[in-house]
């Protein structure tokens, strides 16, 4: 009796924890919060490997994203426009605009909108080891210029998916009680390195981004690079890290 009771003790416990973390019954549609008139702001580092030069230059900025309006589309659903702006001081009071982009919800998706790119960003519900293709309506193919030339930064990119739950954590100003990580490509061989995760934090949205994307020909000559580190061996690429500091989400 004694060792029944403790087993369902033990099976309380593995509920309570899913209903935490795990529930599918919950959307978690407010990891993915849209108010005109809310902004979020980074601090940026941003690393980029020059092919053509052989230089490695580290800038760092900050980034501010406006939800600064809504609108309703042919399908009549609401996608908003973000401003992003960049500013290059601690004071943050020279901004100026960068680019627009969009965001939208819908049942099963938020998306993320850029240069006519359309990214799965969250499936609902969102629970541990959830998959999808993230790049559905975006060209794998696509590539980018940079200083140096032009990467392919879709290569090789697996599906999205949830890894990691966590609790508590502290962005500059912003306590965020809950976070949830979604791995976007982790590919590694002697030649090509493709990693992007996003983190996202309850009733906030995007606290978190990296992005790797790397190449090398190790000087042409393969042997040169297998016991070499990335930040050894890069030749052509960038490593881009954004970190939420304040916001007046919460």
């Amino acid at each position: 009796m004694k060792y029944f009771s403790i087993l369902i003790l033990f099976f309380l416990f593995l509920l309570s924890c899913s209903k935490d973390y795990y529930n599918t019954e919950e959307p978690k549609y407010n990891y993915f919060p849209l108010e005109v008139g809310k902004y979020r702001i980074y601090e940026v580092e941003y690393t980029l490997y020059n092919d053509f030069t052989g230089a490695v230059t580290k800038t760092n900025y900050y980034v501010k994203d406006l939800i600064e309006s809504k609108y309703t589309d042919l399908s009549n659903k609401d996608i908003y426009r973000i401003e992003r702006y960049i500013g290059t001081d601690s004071t943050l009071s020279n901004w100026q605009i960068e680019k627009v982009y969009n965001l939208q919800t819908s049942n099963q998706f938020a998306f993320t909108i850029e240069e006519n790119q359309k990214f799965m960003s969250l499936a609902f519900p969102l629970y541990l080891n959830k998959t999808w293709d993230g790049l559905s309506f975006v060209r794998k193919d696509t590539t980018i210029s940079i200083p140096g030339g032009n990467i392919d930064v879709y290569k090789s990119w697996s599906l999205f998916q949830v890894n990691q739950f966590s609790q508590n954590e502290t962005y500059g100003t912003v306590l965020v009680d809950s976070t949830i990580w979604i791995q976007r490509a982790d590919n590694n061989n002697l030649i090509e390195r493709r990693y992007s995760v996003e983190k996202y934090g309850k009733n906030i949205g995007l606290v978190e981004k990296t992005d790797t994307i790397l190449d090398t020909q190790c000087n042409g000559n393969l042997i040169n690079c297998i016991n070499l580190n990335w930040m050894q061996k890069a030749e052509k690429g960038y490593i881009l890290h954004m970190r939420l500091i304040d916001s007046n989400f919460l």
